[in-house]
C-alpha cells in the first residue's frame, strides 16, 4: 500500500504542512508515501511524485474532496498504473451522510434530506418538528448561528450561512432531530477492511456492530453517549480525510501500517 499526501504549495515534491508529521511517521515505519497537487487535479498539470509501482493500491490521506475532485484523484492513481483503495463510490458511501444513513438508520437520529431550492421553507414546514440539526450532506454549520434550527425560517437561515461560508451546499440539506448527547463521550473509531478500531482500549459494541453494515475500506465512526444513557452513532466519515481528533499519531500509523 502506499499512502498519497496532499503537496506544499511552494514545494512541489514535499508533503503540506497540515500532514507533515503523519508522513514522517509513515515513512519511519517503512510504508511508501507520495504526493500529489490536489489543487492541480483536472487540468492535466498533476503528478504523484514519487511515482506509484504498476498496480500498487493506494490510499488518500489529506483534505475533504469534492465529489468530482475525487473523481479526478481516483482517475490521476489509474492513469498513474495504481489502484485506488477508495473507489469513487465508497467515498461517497461514506463521506455524503446519505450513503450511510439507510444501513445505519436505528443507532442514529432520525434524518431527512432536501433539495437546496426555493421549497425548501415549506418542506421544512411540513415536518411538524420543534427543532433540527441542520448540515449539508457533508458538514454542519460552524458560523453564525451555529447548527440549531428553532424554526423553518431558522433552517433557511442557516442553510444561507453554510452556503455563503463554505461557497455552497455540497450534495443537498440534510436535517437531523435534535438528541440531546453528552459531548464529552464523543469518540471516534476507524474501521478499516471490515474491523474496528479504538484508540484505547475496546472498540464498542456498537462500533462492532456498525462495521458489519458499512462495507468500505476505510471509514471513521463517532459514537456519544445520549443523556439517558444509550449510546448512538454521531457521524460516518470517509476515514482518508477524517481527522484523528483524540487519536494519538503512533496509534494511528500502527493501524494502517499493518496493511502496507
Amino acid at each position: 500500500m502506499r499512502l498519497l499526501f496532499p503537496s506544499h504549495p511552494l514545494h512541489s515534491q514535499q508533503p503540506d504542512d497540515s500532514y507533515l508529521e503523519e508522513f514522517t511517521a509513515f515513512r519511519q515505519v517503512g510504508v511508501s508515501c507520495s504526493v500529489v497537487d490536489i489543487d492541480a487535479l483536472g487540468n492535466g498539470l498533476s503528478g504523484i511524485r514519487p511515482a506509484i509501482g504498476a498496480g500498487e493500491p493506494v490510499l488518500y490521506r489529506g483534505w475533504m474532496l469534492a465529489p468530482e475532485r475525487y473523481r479526478q484523484l481516483t482517475q490521476l492513481i489509474e492513469e498513474a498504473g495504481g489502484r485506488p483503495i477508495t473507489s469513487f463510490g465508497n467515498y461517497l458511501r461514506c463521506h455524503h451522510l446519505p450513503g450511510w444513513y439507510e444501513a445505519c438508520r436505528s443507532f442514529t437520529a432520525e434524518t431527512r434530506f432536501f433539495s437546496d431550492d426555493d421549497e425548501l421553507l415549506h418542506k421544512v414546514s411540513c415536518l411538524g418538528w420543534e427543532s433540527f440539526f441542520v448540515k449539508d450532506f457533508v458538514k454542519s454549520n460552524s458560523t453564525g448561528q451555529g447548527s440549531i434550527a428553532r424554526s423553518p425560517e431558522e433552517v433557511v437561515e442557516i442553510v444561507s450561512q453554510i452556503r455563503a461560508h463554505r461557497g455552497g451546499i455540497e450534495g443537498g440539506v440534510a436535517l437531523r432531530r435534535v438528541e440531546d448527547y453528552d459531548e464529552a463521550s464523543e469518540q471516534r473509531y476507524f474501521v478499516l477492511n471490515g474491523v474496528a478500531y479504538s484508540a484505547y482500549g475496546e472498540t464498542p459494541a456498537l462500533c462492532r456492530e456498525i462495521a458489519q453494515y458499512i462495507d468500505a475500506p476505510f471509514y471513521s465512526i463517532d459514537l456519544a453517549r445520549r443523556q439517558d444513557g444509550v449510546t448512538r452513532l454521531v457521524e460516518i466519515g470517509d476515514g482518508q480525510v477524517s481527522d484523528r481528533k483524540s487519536w494519538p499519531q503512533d496509534a494511528f500509523v500502527k493501524m494502517l501500517a499493518q496493511y502496507a
